[in-house]
């Protein structure tokens, strides 16, 4: 996983709810994203379905949400 932050007053997520703890992304909160597949889009469910790498879609939660050990 990659670490993004920390999260600038501009960010277009802070305010907005974490799915994994339900607070919400404030100035300074460190995130990461956990990719959930390739959503609806045609070329990229193909890509995965053949083994190649792909645009997923993801979601953004906390760095201290996830799971990093």
């Amino acid at each position: 996983m990659r670490k993004f932050g920390p999260k600038e007053v501009d960010h277009p997520s802070v305010g907005k709810e974490c799915p994994a703890c339900r607070k919400p992304f404030v100035v300074g909160d460190y995130t990461t994203l956990v990719p959930l597949g390739p959503g609806g889009n045609e070329k990229e469910r193909q890509r995965c379905a053949a083994g190649r790498p792909y645009n997923a879609v993801a979601c953004e939660i906390h760095w201290d949400c996830a799971d990093t050990r």
